[in-house]
């Protein structure tokens, strides 16, 4: 039953991030993510299902026994983005990886631990990881099995960022990319647009703020969340929509929000700029906010997530012997997941043990032993109680002990 643990997935490591859209779930609320991923999982024919999608991959984990289009990725990513394109699905073997097995959960806890990232050490995908199966657990995509995977990547994660030293000093998509910016010696007093106010935006905000960058308007679609970040950075906060508006020009835009088609246009960007300067554009979404006629203009510097692969190789080969030691306690717990599924799959096998043994002490009772008991003075009624109520506790808790012996 092992086997019935399948994982597909599609990462940096085998295309530019700003394709990783043909992949990923589109939706445009949290709600209509929630429909597309219990359609996905209805039609899949699994029993559970956990979808994570961050920066640099996106992981498709299932449970169960029926098939899911393993031979056949191209059906399978036409279930998940209907408008795929035909191009991309000539040559989806080149971009998907399949596992299967214990090599599903073995991926699962070195995608957790980071050490699988873009950017080795990065704890923002422990973060996301857990928020993934928080959303799949709450709306009941997956239950039991998954859970037990949850369980063994969060103890795996935890003990490798405390015995190890990959996440000392930590390295993040962010603080790369604030390299690339910094890189790019724009003046102190360059006014820039923060596009979105969650998580990437509030820390690239306080880099900014650290490296005396102060000049800052944020744009996001709710005004609160906008506000909130605001204040922390003491710059002015605007909703999204004023975005189309602005007309005070800008230095750099750095943008990361959850929308599913690009933000800056060409025809967005052209109403924004007032000179012909240069812009730098720095977008860590995943799917780009910057359409690729923006990105590819004279007058911006854009950069992305691809560009930093380069600073993100020099913290990969820093954290080698790092990573290694991950691995080694990566094995260990996959070790006790093995142990620990067997236990579980025994417990659910000997779930109904303690109701069925109920059953026969009260049909023994209140049925064959009736005429007899109930002929019986008071005190002896309430020892046969005593001493069968002993006895079924006794009756469940045997087979139980020697089963945990067993799959020890």
């Amino acid at each position: 039953m092992l086997e019935h643990y399948k994982l597909i997935t599609v990462s940096h490591r085998s295309l530019d991030t700003r394709d990783l859209e043909h992949f990923m779930v589109k939706y445009n609320e949290e709600a209509g993510l929630i429909a597309r991923l219990q359609a996905i999982k209805k039609a899949s024919g699994q029993e559970e299902f956990l979808y994570l999608s961050t920066c640099n991959r996106v992981v498709f984990l299932f449970y169960g026994a029926n098939d899911i289009h393993q031979r056949n990725m191209a059906a399978f990513f036409q279930l998940i983005n209907p408008e795929i394109d035909d191009s991309i699905l000539e040559g989806i073997d080149r971009f998907v990886v399949q596992y299967q097995g214990t090599e599903a959960v073995n991926h699962i806890m070195e995608i957790a631990s980071s050490i699988d990232s873009l950017v080795v050490g990065e704890r923002e995908i422990f973060r996301q990881f857990r928020d993934a199966y928080a959303l799949c657990n709450q709306v009941n995509i997956c239950s039991d099995r998954i859970r037990l995977v949850n369980k063994i990547a969060v103890k795996a994660a935890k003990e490798i960022y405390t015995k190890t030293t990959i996440g000392t000093r930590p390295v993040s998509v962010v603080s790369l990319a604030i390299q690339k910016f910094l890189s790019k010696k724009l003046p102190q007093d360059a006014r820039i647009l923060l596009i979105g106010a969650g998580e990437t935006n509030s820390t690239t905000g306080r880099f900014l703020k650290k490296h005396g960058y102060q000049n800052l308007i944020i744009f996001n679609r709710s005004i609160n969340n906008a506000n909130a970040l605001s204040q922390e950075l003491d710059a002015e906060a605007r909703h999204l929509g004023d975005l189309k508006g602005y007309s005070e020009d800008f230095d750099c835009i750095f943008t990361c929000t959850a929308a599913q088609e690009p933000i800056v246009t060409e025809e967005m960007f052209s109403s924004i700029v007032a000179d012909h300067n240069e812009k730098v554009i720095v977008d860590l979404s995943i799917p780009h906010n910057v359409a690729k006629e923006v990105a590819q203009l004279d007058q911006v510097d854009y950069i992305s997530i691809d560009d930093l692969r380069q600073l993100a190789e020099q913290n990969l080969a820093l954290r080698a012997e790092n990573i290694a030691e991950a691995k080694s306690i990566i094995k260990t717990h996959l070790d006790e997941f093995e142990q620990m599924f067997e236990r579980r799959k025994v417990e659910k096998a000997l779930s109904n043990l303690p109701r069925e043994i109920r059953e026969v002490k009260e049909r023994a009772i209140n049925l064959v032993f009736k005429e007899q008991i109930d002929d019986l003075p008071s005190e002896t009624k309430d020892l046969i109680e005593e001493i069968t109520s002993y006895m079924e506790k006794k009756c469940v808790a045997i087979p139980m002990k020697m089963a945990k012996k067993i799959v020890k």
